[in-house]
């Protein structure tokens, strides 16, 4: 059974007064072999995706908000080797050029 998980996801543009996001389910995504799937423990929403949901920026929905990350390592792929299972991670991050950098957390 696949597990599933919490996430605010925007349903229109508009302005955050007007809470557009609502909670939604969604299937825990499994990792393919170069991957890995990391349980997140805190995160934030930078202000360039409040201006997505604000409409301020051009965004295609769906999104999940919230790309500053701090979480855990829950799987890995089978090729996925720099990190372990329990490694604690942040993120830097560039979801609109569509790459991200993962570094340990001590």
């Amino acid at each position: 059974m696949r597990l599933k998980m919490k996430a605010m996801i925007p349903k229109r543009i508009s302005l955050v007064e007007k809470k557009p996001l609502e909670m939604a389910d969604l299937l825990v995504p499994q990792p393919n072999s170069k991957e890995i799937l990391v349980e997140v423990l805190t995160w934030g929403v930078c202000h360039t995706q409040l201006d997505e949901i604000e409409g301020r920026l051009q965004a295609k929905l769906p999104i999940i908000p919230g790309h500053k990350i701090v979480g855990r390592v829950e799987r890995l792929g089978l090729k996925a080797t720099r990190f372990k299972k329990g490694d604690r991670l942040e993120d830097q991050d560039s979801p609109r050029f569509g790459w991200t950098f993962l570094y340990r957390h001590y």
